[in-house]
């Protein structure tokens, strides 16, 4: 019987501010590989790709397996999907951003491979352990949500950092201002007396003027 690939349902738009209230769960889904279209688990997440190729990186490092990139896909080999696994995967991973208006949306597409397995030789009609790749999608979606959580922790604390320096920038500025004022207010002080002294001072040598001029005789 063939199957019918469904699409992927929409997150809802608050999902997009909200990783906590996020909910979605993997589904069959079609990908790219080779110049044709293979089966695989797909998931879609409210981050960004670069965000979640990081998320994803970090996830698998974890368990002990580095990537390789080959034919626009991130292969881990010879994983075990959990610790009853007896067998070993090629976990091919396709992260891409879903379109260039919704940025912040991301698909993850996992194919799962043999190991060593060829996958551009597959059919468009071969599901190999597609449920297995769809449960293991899905285990990593709080992984990626703390992930998330942690970039956003990052990103507020260079917000507080660059606060509390601007704040402090502006105490110190405003000490700078009060000792100004004082200095300034001292100079307006002396000022004041100075002029004070230079008024009387200008008295003073009026009245030696007009006792010079009175006392010119006359022509």
């Amino acid at each position: 019987m063939k199957r019918r690939t469904p699409s992927i349902s929409l997150l809802a738009a608050s999902l997009l501010f909200s990783a906590t209230a996020f909910s979605q769960t993997a589904n069959e889904g079609k990908v790219e590989h080779t110049k044709g279209n293979k089966a695989a688990a797909v998931i879609e997440l409210p981050y960004p790709e670069e965000e979640v190729a990081d998320m994803l990186s970090d996830a698998m490092a974890a368990r002990g397996v580095k990537g390789d990139k080959a034919k626009g896909f991130v292969v881990y080999r010879n994983v075990r999907l959990n610790d009853n696994d007896q067998d070993l995967n090629d976990l091919h991973f396709k992260v891409e951003r879903k379109s260039r208006k919704e940025k912040d949306i991301t698909n993850v597409y996992l194919i799962i491979g043999k190991p060593s397995e060829n996958i551009g030789l597959r059919s468009a009609v071969d599901y190999h352990k597609i449920e297995e790749a769809k449960s293991f999608l899905n285990t990593m979606v709080p992984k990626m949500e703390a992930h998330h959580l942690e970039v956003q922790i990052k990103e507020q604390e260079t917000l507080v950092i660059k606060a509390e320096k601007k704040f402090q920038s502006l105490v110190e500025d405003s000490v700078s201002y009060v000792e100004k004022i004082r200095g300034l207010e001292q100079k307006l002080n002396t000022n004041r007396t100075d002029r004070a002294s230079q008024d009387v001072e200008v008295k003073k040598q009026r009245q030696t003027l007009e006792a010079m001029r009175s006392r010119r005789k006359p022509k």
